[in-house]
């Protein structure tokens, strides 16, 4: 039995909408990239979104949401300057924004992974050339025992040494500087102090008191003592002028 040509286009066409519509309906039909990552299938966490799964194609705002880890703390984590906004951040920026570092590790992706099951205490083993920056580390120290912190140590670098290649550089392994001393400001917190090169000894010799956690400002945790930090600030400035 022959089939017409018009009858046959028509079939075919009826078929590939009612299959399209079947798709939707079943949540089978994607139109662009998926952004639910894949979740455990056993043990502890089944059922839970697996941090193994995140993509460089994830934006911090992806990761709130599926996660719910804040693009601002991912932010923080990573450093995003001012102009950068979190939640449209892509996990692979990093990857372009740091390169290789000389160690032959790398802060990308994996590194992500890594912060977000730490944060979260869900299982996952980053991978022998993951790094994490310091100020990740800072912000793990609330969630993680000081053994589990000084495990991490050896993977930890800090940003503010690493100067990226600039744009048609051959290579991709960026270089080591001095880090340089910043101005001494009411935004300023004590992991910066230390990032510029005076010690714990130091900072405490100038405030007469016990130094407050890396991630707090010293303004803020002077005030709570009351003192006041413009009486400070000078001297924390003119101590980091002779580093």
């Amino acid at each position: 039995m022959k089939v017409r040509s018009p009858l046959l286009a028509a079939v075919i066409v009826a078929t590939f909408v009612s299959g399209i519509g079947l798709s939707m309906a079943f949540n089978l039909w994607r139109t662009e990239s998926s952004r639910v990552p894949a979740r455990y299938s056993s043990g502890e966490f089944a059922g839970e979104y697996n941090p193994a799964d995140i993509r460089g194609s994830y934006t911090f705002g992806d990761i709130e949401d599926t996660f719910g880890v804040p693009a601002e703390v991912l932010g923080r984590a990573f450093a995003l300057g001012p102009e950068k906004s979190p939640a449209s951040y892509q996990v692979k920026e990093l990857e372009e924004s740091y390169g290789g570092l000389p160690d032959g590790g790398e802060i990308g992706t994996d590194s992500v992974r890594l912060f977000t099951a730490l944060y979260l205490g869900r299982p996952y083993t980053g991978e022998e050339t993951t790094r994490l920056p310091v100020p990740a580390l800072d912000i793990l120290r609330e969630k993680l025992a000081p053994a589990d912190i000084d495990s991490l140590r050896g993977i930890t670098v800090e940003l503010r040494d690493i100067v990226p290649p600039a744009p048609g550089e051959a290579g991709s392994e960026n270089r080591v500087i001095s880090a340089a001393a910043g101005e001494v400001k009411g935004n300023t917190t004590f992991g910066e102090l230390l990032e510029w090169g005076l010690t714990r000894e130091e900072i405490e010799g100038v405030l007469g008191i016990p130094m407050g956690p890396r991630t707090v400002t010293v303004r803020d945790y002077v005030k709570e003592q009351g003192l006041e930090f413009s009486v400070y600030r000078t001297s924390l400035q003119e101590l980091l002028n002779t580093q």
